[in-house]
């Protein structure tokens, strides 16, 4: 520990609180790094305790490993630089460890961590963050399980980290529980087995009087950031969302009931594969005035193509499909995922991906290969997610989800640019189900135009009315003239 470290007081308020999960933060400047830090060494004289502290990457946890060393190197703790860890004499540690690529995760897999920090837990996507907090656990009883992690507005987890910590909680540290059911957090009671506490402390850098004293033109620096910058770094104004790639998305607009479309002809579906990744696929309804509706999801990582085959085949339940498009990649990418043990009777060997499930499929579902095109296919999808107004002025758009597509709902909104290419996203986001949708949609037509709008009699009626006016305008102004010149 630093010979003279004393929390300020949020600082104090969120290293009090013996809840689960407690997001810290808001806004830059409070002092989150070294509270984590501080956090991470609370067990440290039980026997048994192992802690971890992630970043999205190996560079920004350099940062933090450079604080660490004037936490730690003036103590009897040893630094290991292969491992990314203090290590102290009775063989606890503090651990530093990153997760760039989704795939990262498992990288972290059966491990034990009584403590695990994110520093910065917006860079994380959702699938990674529930990933490694399986991985919170200790085999000592009398070691406490639990996690911290800190935040600012924006990047490509703003919209899962908002929706899990910011709107759900009160800043001060005041705890709710949760538990997940379906692939949803549920509100529950304290009393509630399956319940875990959460709470969020919000702060800023008025909150740490000492950076200020210490850096006196750290809050200049920080006024003189754009606007949208500013209400996010400055002040942790959430509803700030710097970056967003789909600014069209809209949940009132483009997210309407389950219905049953089994009866409809016009569908087809669409996949983008992932195996360490989760591999996306949408079942799609097409009507008569140019509509697309992604009826009915697939979201799962560790499928073989087979495997994913016939997951799809069981989920498609005998639903005349027009063709299935697919990620292009799988056409030259060969079954490598395929067990030395036979499955479903033959083992498949040399075949690309797109040949194992086309083989599955069989000739009712032709598999078809997608147009890949990032930047057209996204200025695509922006068409048909435009909304416009319908022929009853309700508004509308040419692309819609049903509310069961959780997952499709779920990443959408917190896709970002790519920091090098604006025209693209950031693909360290969770964009699956975004590249599944690409696919379907770049298989339709280009331009879906709203259908002309029918009119009313009554609409008939007023235009009647509004053109005699405009007649009976014109003929007052040319005898207006007339009179004018005869003066």
């Amino acid at each position: 520990m630093p010979t003279k470290w004393y929390p300020q007081p949020k600082q104090e308020l969120f290293l009090s609180l013996p809840y689960y999960e407690v997001l810290f933060g808001g806004a830059k400047g409070p002092g989150k790094t070294d509270a984590l830090l501080a956090e991470a060494t609370r067990q440290l004289p039980k026997p048994g305790y192992q802690a971890i502290i992630f970043r999205r990457t190996q560079p920004k946890l350099t940062e933090i490993i450079e604080r660490s060393y004037k936490w730690f190197s003036g103590t009897d703790a040893a630094w290991n630089g292969e491992k990314h860890r203090w290590t102290w004499p009775n063989r606890n540690f503090i651990a530093f460890g990153y997760c760039k690529d989704e795939k990262d995760k498992y990288n972290y897999q059966g491990h034990e961590f009584a403590f695990e920090g994110f520093d910065q837990i917006e860079e994380f996507t959702e699938t990674q963050y529930l990933f490694l907090l399986s991985q919170n656990r200790s085999s000592h009883k009398d070691i406490r399980c639990y996690t911290r992690s800190t935040a600012n507005p924006g990047n490509i987890g703003h919209a899962w980290v908002k929706s899990r910590f910011i709107d759900k909680l009160d800043r001060s540290g005041k705890p709710k529980y949760f538990k997940r059911i379906n692939d949803e957090d549920i509100e529950t009671t304290k009393s509630d087995p399956l319940g875990l506490s959460r709470a969020f402390v919000f702060a800023t850098v008025d909150d740490n009087p000492a950076l200020i004293v210490n850096d006196p033109d750290y809050l200049r620096r920080l006024e003189m950031l754009p606007e949208t910058d500013k209400k996010a770094l400055r002040w942790g104004d959430w509803d700030i969302f710097a970056g967003q790639f789909f600014k069209e998305w809209s949940r009132s607009i483009h997210v309407i009931p389950s219905v049953d479309f089994t009866v409809l002809h016009n569908k087809f579906a669409a996949l983008d594969y992932g195996y360490t990744q989760p591999a996306s696929i949408g079942w799609y309804a097409c009507f008569l005035d140019g509509r697309v509706v992604r009826y009915k999801e697939f979201y799962s990582e560790g499928y073989t193509y087979e495997d994913l085959a016939y997951k799809f085949l069981e989920l498609n339940d005998g639903e005349k499909l027009d063709y299935l498009v697919a990620d292009p990649a799988i056409w030259g990418d060969r079954s490598h995922h395929v067990s030395a043990k036979k499955k479903y009777g033959e083992e498949i060997k040399g075949e690309s991906g797109a040949e194992t499930m086309q083989k599955i499929l069989g000739g009712e579902i032709p598999l078809i290969r997608a147009d890949n095109s990032r930047i057209i296919g996204w200025n695509r999808m922006r068409e048909y997610l435009k909304p416009y107004k319908d022929q009853h002025d309700e508004i509308m758009a040419k692309f819609q989800v049903t509310e069961n597509c959780k997952h499709f709902i779920r990443t959408i909104p917190g896709l970002i640019h790519d920091d090098f290419n604006k025209e693209d996203l950031d693909t360290q986001g969770e964009d699956h189900a975004a590249d599944e949708a690409r696919y379907a949609l770049m298989s339709r037509p280009a331009k879906p135009e709203p259908p002309p709008k029918v009119m009313s009699r009554a609409d008939e009626f007023w235009q009647y009315i509004k053109r005699d006016l405009a007649r009976e305008e014109a003929l007052m102004n040319e005898r207006n003239e007339d009179a004018f010149r005869t003066l």
